[in-house]
């Protein structure tokens, strides 16, 4: 008799201990932006990059097949509310005459060619805001 109780105490025991996990929120670590070889974002993707959100400056090593002219955020819902993404034709994430351009929503393409025909390639990505 005491077996059987013994039994069934570490049955139960045993099946209490299978609960659902946890449901975690997942933290946005990087957001993915797509690098296209014209000013327009059509064709074919370069490369994608995967930006980090800590705010640091991620500089685009030179690609050497293609140009780096353009950038699309291609994944939807990829940008927190209140992140916003700046491409650089600089490769320090510094301004020289107003050469960034800003954009927190996907589907947009960027580009210098219209502000910036000299220097039209993307060198640099940051993100800003409450982007983790």
């Amino acid at each position: 008799m005491q077996t059987k109780a013994i039994l069934t105490s570490l049955l139960l025991a045993a099946a209490g201990t299978q609960a659902a996990p946890a449901i975690e929120s997942r933290q946005v670590t990087s957001i993915p932006v797509s690098i296209y070889d014209n000013n327009n974002c059509v064709g074919s993707i370069v490369t994608t990059i995967n930006v980090p959100t800590d705010g640091s400056c991620f500089s685009i090593a030179p690609i050497l097949t293609a140009n780096t002219d353009s950038a699309r955020i291609d994944v939807p819902g990829s940008i927190p509310n209140g992140c916003t993404v700046t491409i650089f034709n600089t490769s320090d994430c510094k301004t020289q005459g107003g050469n960034l351009v800003s954009f927190s929503g996907t589907g947009q393409c960027l580009s210098f060619h219209a502000p910036n025909p000299i220097d039209p390639f993307i060198r640099a990505i940051r993100t800003s805001g409450n982007c983790q």
